[in-house]
């Protein structure tokens, strides 16, 4: 192709036709400059569409981890609004001295407060888009702002487990110190929610007989001020605990939406 145009410009010299021979250089630069352009748009377009699938496949594995999120949180509300039930519970009968729930009760009830709930974020796909600058790639800077502050924000969810697991082992656990845990059975355990089983345990501990008379009175410890203060400040933490779950729920929903129709 190139020989072919210089073989052009060469007869049109030879002919003296030097007027015919700028237009035709010119003509020959304009149409090597549209070629440029072409190919450039060509490339840029290329690279739009490599720069949008990389977009998209990172949105699809953030919604994954974000559903993983729901899940976990759903369990989160679960865990802490039985808790504040059980809480309810017993500060119902702390109050209430003509009310006796009796010694197995007084033992379900107690037996969930000395759990809690680890708290996990999965952020995998954010985490990782962040640390190989695919960030740079995604035109959706709004979004990936929203994820990062959903993400930081998790410290909060964090704080409150990690008060309620320290309040239970500073204020809850010298308490029941004097509660024999002899007084333990198949159904002390019925009330806990965790994710491992931990039924075994209840049923292992059943299985050895305990042959001491020990016998203590549950309404001393249950109906102590301590108690009740105890009870009071678990019940705060937790309470605000659900509702930093549910802010989060929240956001988490609002973000799935917006990411499903930022297109």
């Amino acid at each position: 192709m190139i020989k072919f145009f210089r073989n052009i410009r060469k007869k049109l010299l030879e002919q003296g036709k030097t007027i015919n021979y700028f237009k035709y250089a010119i003509g020959e630069i304009v149409l090597v400059v549209i070629g440029i352009l072409i190919a450039l748009q060509i490339n840029n377009w290329n690279e739009l569409r490599k720069a949008k699938i990389v977009e998209n496949n990172f949105f699809e594995d953030v919604l994954q981890d974000l559903k993983k999120d729901q899940q976990r949180l759903s369990y989160y509300k679960l865990f802490h609004t039985k808790r504040a039930g059980y809480l309810d519970t017993l500060l119902t009968y702390l109050r209430n001295p003509k009310k006796t729930m009796g010694i197995n009760k007084f033992q379900q009830y107690v037996e969930p407060l000395y759990y809690s709930a680890s708290a996990t974020n999965y952020s995998t796909a954010f985490e990782s888009a962040k640390a190989t600058g695919t960030f740079n790639d995604i035109e959706a800077k709004d979004l990936i702002k929203e994820l990062s502050q959903y993400y930081s924000d998790f410290a909060q969810i964090q704080n409150n487990f990690t008060s309620i697991t320290r309040y239970v082992e500073d204020k809850f656990e010298p308490i029941m110190y004097n509660f024999p845990e002899g007084k333990m059975n198949k159904e002390t355990g019925k009330l806990v929610i965790n994710e491992e089983n931990v039924q075994g345990f209840y049923d292992k501990i059943a299985s050895i007989k305990d042959s001491r008379n020990i016998t203590i009175d549950y309404e001393i410890i249950l109906r102590t001020p301590r108690m009740e203060n105890y009870l009071i400040g678990d019940m705060g933490r937790t309470f605000n605990t659900i509702g930093k779950i549910q802010s989060r729920q929240e956001k988490l929903k609002a973000l799935i939406q917006k990411i499903k129709q930022r297109d």
